[in-house]
């Protein structure tokens, strides 16, 4: 007899040929999942760029964030300068003059041989702010130095007055001298200096020179105007005014003017993101025999229900009630007024120079048909909600289907793997014992042969009397 079972290695074989058959349906989940995530980050790359044009369009749909201003301060580009801001702002032409800048609370002190050696005793620096409040800095002896008196006063919370030591060359034998400003101009932030009050100090510290403080005086169309400060916030309506400098006598001529280039500009972006939506949705219906189409949205209806409601808006007129008496029929504008198509690739085109020339002609008309009630972005806007709505939108819905299918398929290769988890350790217990049962065979079979193989014949019929 002759008993020939298999090896361990064998049995390994065995075990994995089977469990790989039993892991086939897992596997073909797993192709089906990386199809899934691959649609779903191709939604995602979709998603951002309705997100950026949703957000666009936020400012698009309103005139007063669409529209853009520019300043032009000819000769007094040195003397002052402008911020805005553009929701407030309106344009004109004003003749501007700066007759004086404003001043603040300052004075100088006289002159010490050192910055640094504690020469002035022990004291205090007093002063009163713009509210008439008292502030009162103690100075140590071991700090009484123009350098220690400067580091107090800075070292202050919340104060408003600033120190520093100058070296004055007038002075070559005593060029120390401590200057205090106050933090601010004009005078609603005039501080008051007194006397600085030190004792038993080898040299005294007393001011050589102050300076009041001053506001500053504008004449705006020949009209003297005060200002508290050389900084005017809504100076005019929107609009702060930087003092630089001052030119009494020299007026110059500041025009805030819409800056159509920019507006243009802004509007041909917008446009460009809507040829990135139409662009990816092309791109997707672009589909030849190596397109493997499960994991696009080539033939999509709601990606072409969305191209289709883009494409047929642009063909529209929009109303402009500009100029318009209240009850009469408002003007439409085309697009293609502003020089905006579609082109035969499918994608929006826009004639920069028509487009400018659009809106340096009737700027007011262009914008109100762009950004008006009834405008094009307003339209495109409540389209486009329709698909961007948090929770009940189209694109939401469609996210949360991938989502959901992607789930349910982890889910199946859970199940599935357990099954299978438990069906290799069944196997595997089988093949444990049939092996152990073999190699107990090939025991007895090895101890009869040695048993029974010295007389000869055969052992197994030895065995049985034969």
């Amino acid at each position: 007899m002759s008993v020939n079972p298999m090896a361990g290695g064998q049995f390994q074989g065995a075990l994995k040929a089977i469990i790989e058959t039993e892991r086939q349906p897992i596997k073909q989940l797993e192709a089906r999942k990386a199809r899934e995530e691959t649609k779903a980050k191709l939604f995602q790359e979709f998603k951002s760029k309705f997100s950026a044009f949703d957000n666009t369009l936020a400012e698009i749909s309103n005139f007063n964030k669409l529209k853009e201003y520019k300043v032009e301060l000819g000769d007094g580009a040195n003397l002052v300068s402008v911020s805005f801001e553009k929701e407030k702002v309106q344009t004109g032409s004003y003749q501007l003059e700066v007759v004086s800048l404003a001043k603040r609370s300052s004075l100088i002190s006289n002159g010490y041989e050192s910055a640094t050696e504690p020469v002035l005793g022990l004291g205090y620096v007093v002063f009163y702010n713009g509210n008439g409040d008292k502030e009162e800095i103690f100075i140590p002896e071991n700090a009484s130095s123009l350098q220690g008196v400067a580091d107090r006063i800075n070292n202050r919370a919340n104060s408003t007055v600033q120190a520093t030591v100058v070296k004055d060359g007038t002075d070559a034998d005593r060029p120390y001298r401590l200057i205090l400003n106050a933090k601010n101009d004009g005078l609603d932030d005039e501080v008051i200096f007194p006397e600085f009050y030190f004792l038993d100090g080898d040299e005294d510290l007393s001011v050589e020179r102050r300076e009041n403080a001053e506001n500053a005086v504008v004449k705006l169309n020949g009209f003297e105007i005060e200002t508290e400060g050389n900084i005017v916030p809504n100076f005019l309506g929107g609009l702060t005014l930087n003092l630089k400098q001052a030119k009494e006598g020299q007026p110059f001529t500041m025009t805030i003017a819409e800056d159509i280039p920019k507006v243009a500009a802004k509007f041909k972006g917008f446009i460009d993101q809507i040829n990135g939506v139409l662009e990816f949705i092309n791109k997707q219906n672009t589909v030849d025999d190596k397109t493997d189409t499960s994991t696009t949205f080539a033939g999509d209806t709601s990606l072409q229900t969305i191209e289709y409601r883009l494409r047929n808006l642009v063909h529209e007129g929009f109303p402009s009630y500009t100029g318009v008496p209240e009850g009469d029929e408002p003007n439409v504008v085309n697009l293609s007024e502003m020089g905006i198509e579609i082109g035969k690739n499918g994608l929006l085109t826009v004639k920069e120079d028509k487009l400018n020339k659009a809106m340096e002609t009737n700027f007011a008309r262009m914008t109100d048909a762009i950004s008006g009630p009834d405008g094009f972005a307003s339209q495109l806007r409540a389209v486009v909600a329709n698909y961007t709505r948090p929770g009940s939108g189209l694109l939401a819905i469609r996210e949360q289907g991938l989502k959901q299918r992607i789930s349910k398929i982890d889910r199946d290769i859970e199940s599935k793997q357990k099954l299978l988890d438990r069906k290799t350790e069944a196997l595997t217990n089988q093949f444990a014992r049939l092996s152990g049962t073999m190699a107990n065979l090939q025991r007895q079979q090895s101890y009869l042969a040695a048993t029974m193989g010295s007389s000869g014949g055969d052992p197994i019929a030895q065995l049985i009397g034969g």
